[in-house]
């Protein structure tokens, strides 16, 4: 990860308080110096954000209304540096903060970085909790705040170069379902959007399932598509039981049934986790999943597709001995189209 600028602002609210003058900001004038306390910081905080991050959207299209993605054109267009970016961000993030009641305010981090060739925006507010220390001079304990990282309940990450090349989604934020109330200012000064397109997220799924799979170490390539072959059947049925919502907790067991958290952890906070962009809970699209129930090939000009239940059920076989794919019983359209484009004496 190359940190390219990061910036904190303390803006300072009492919980219960709202309108204007109820949010007050200490600014920092400079940008934060590049150094391993910054790297640790931003590694921590995208570490965990991996984990909770668990909704994927787009900006809000209305310019009037959604600022922040109008301000995160300027600063890349280089009309505002980072530092005035930043300061005009706060500010949207403030004025909604004022018409959230239960908000309390926090440290706003934000960060530009990049990772494995691509462009990220990191937007989050940082709580603060009492700690100790230890002074090495007199080894005394001595008080200390240090980050609170259990209560990272504000946070969005923007992936600029999907969002440059008009590909989404392109932001991930966090949607906790429980403090919906005090959070929700966060994600409206954001302008964060829910992108609801199952199809793109069922197909996310099944591209991150699949590649999981034939990434295991332990597993000779024969194995592997034994292990896909299985793992499509289940996720298969963890669709079609989760209709009108699927979870990533219950795609994990399905796909990792013995340690499901292996499956989390490759999607949220592995090396190729940023590959991946869906939601952790969504409406699967059966026209898409349906197909992890069916057999695709294609030899020249010939496509075949058929139901696995068809080979199950011994409609369709494999002769080893003629190297030949047999459709058993077809139908009396079908034999008649081939008979009628047979070339005669064939």
């Amino acid at each position: 990860m190359e940190i390219k600028a990061a910036i904190i602002h303390h803006l300072k609210k009492l919980q219960h308080t709202s309108g204007e003058g109820s949010v007050s900001v200490h600014w920092r004038d400079d940008l934060l110096p590049a150094n391993d306390t910054l790297t640790a910081v931003c590694a921590q905080t995208l570490h965990l954000f991996s984990k909770k991050g668990n909704s994927t959207g787009t900006f809000g299209e209305d310019e009037d209304l959604h600022r922040f993605p109008v301000r995160v054109k300027e600063h890349r267009a280089g009309e505002v540096d980072f530092l005035a970016f930043s300061k005009l961000a706060v500010n949207i993030i403030m004025g909604e903060m004022e018409g959230a009641p239960l908000a309390t305010g926090g440290h706003a981090f934000i960060v530009s970085y990049e990772v494995g060739g691509e462009e990220f925006l990191l937007v989050t507010m940082l709580k603060l909790r009492e700690g100790a220390g230890i002074d090495d001079d007199n080894l005394d304990l001595t008080p200390t705040l240090v980050i609170d990282t259990d209560k990272l309940h504000e946070a969005a990450k923007v992936n600029l170069s999907r969002w440059d090349a008009g590909t989404v989604p392109y932001l991930t934020f966090i949607k906790g379902r429980g403090a919906d109330e005090v959070t929700a200012y966060f994600r409206k000064a954001l302008a964060c959007d829910d992108y609801t397109s199952g199809r793109h997220h069922t197909k996310q799924v099944i591209q991150a399932a699949k590649t999981y799979v034939l990434q295991l170490e332990s597993l000779s390539d024969e194995e592997k598509q034994e292990r896909w072959k299985e793992v499509r059947g289940r996720l298969h049925e963890c669709f079609s039981k989760s209709k009108e919502e699927v979870v990533l907790t219950a795609i994990a067991v399905a796909v990792e049934n013995l340690e499901p958290e292996k499956f989390i952890e490759f999607v949220t906070t592995g090396e190729d986790a940023h590959k991946f962009q869906f939601s952790h809970g969504f409406k699967p699209d059966q026209s898409v999943y349906k197909e992890l129930r069916r057999v695709h090939g294609k030899m020249g000009t010939i496509a075949v597709s058929f139901d696995i239940q068809d080979v199950a059920e011994k409609r369709v076989t494999y002769d080893e001995n003629q190297d030949a794919l047999l459709i058993h019983n077809p139908s009396e359209s079908l034999k008649a189209e081939v008979k009628a484009n047979a070339t005669p004496g064939s």
